[in-house]
């Protein structure tokens, strides 16, 4: 009796497939924004938000196989000038850590700025704690000039972190995002 063996390449195309699937899968939720304002706080332009998921199944079943995640928010203000200009006034970023420690059956939010990270058994709860209510300093208020009118644009993105270089390398083309990239602006007169 002879065997046949499959061939490593219909292997390794199954395998890509399977991948691609499911990294197409997990995009499936988004990041929701909310109540995005520009605020003086004690002589400081900083910018105020709230982050939620529309679906917390995906996020969970990837911290609970041990991946950690990381939520990165970037703001950027600029200046509406002439027809060729906008200069940009100030930037900032952030990045908050979510992990799953297996042996305690929590979550952990690490947050800029905090010295103990936030813990809970509900992932929903612990969310709408730590990203319900996010600050991003972005400098001083003297920074910007009364009579112009202002962009602040807004970045989040929520991402696997500590991926192995070899993973990385060998899939390159597959998404280590758990929800698209949103960017959200908001246009005031000062």
């Amino acid at each position: 009796m002879q065997f046949r063996r499959r061939p490593p390449l219909a292997a390794a195309l199954a395998l890509v497939l399977a991948l691609t699937l499911w990294g197409q899968a997990a995009q499936a939720q988004s990041l929701v924004l909310s109540n995005l304002v520009v605020d003086n706080q004690s002589g400081a332009l900083t910018a105020r938000f709230g982050v939620a998921l529309d679906s917390l199944a995906e996020v969970t079943d990837v911290l609970q196989s041990g991946v950690p995640l990381a939520l990165s928010c970037r703001g950027k203000l600029i200046r509406q000038g002439g027809i060729f200009s906008s200069p940009q006034v100030a930037a900032a970023e952030m990045v908050c850590r979510l992990k799953y420690d297996s042996l305690t059956r929590e979550y952990a939010l690490i947050m800029p700025g905090r010295e103990a990270p936030l813990k809970n058994a509900r992932l929903d709860e612990l969310l709408r704690s730590g990203w319900g209510a996010l600050t991003l300093d972005m400098g001083s208020w003297k920074l910007l000039e009364r009579g112009k009118t202002y962009t602040l644009t807004l970045d989040i993105n929520l991402q696997q972190t500590d991926i192995p270089n070899w993973f990385k390398r060998t899939l390159f083309f597959w998404s280590r995002d758990m929800a698209p990239q949103a960017t959200y602006q908001l246009h005031f007169k000062y």
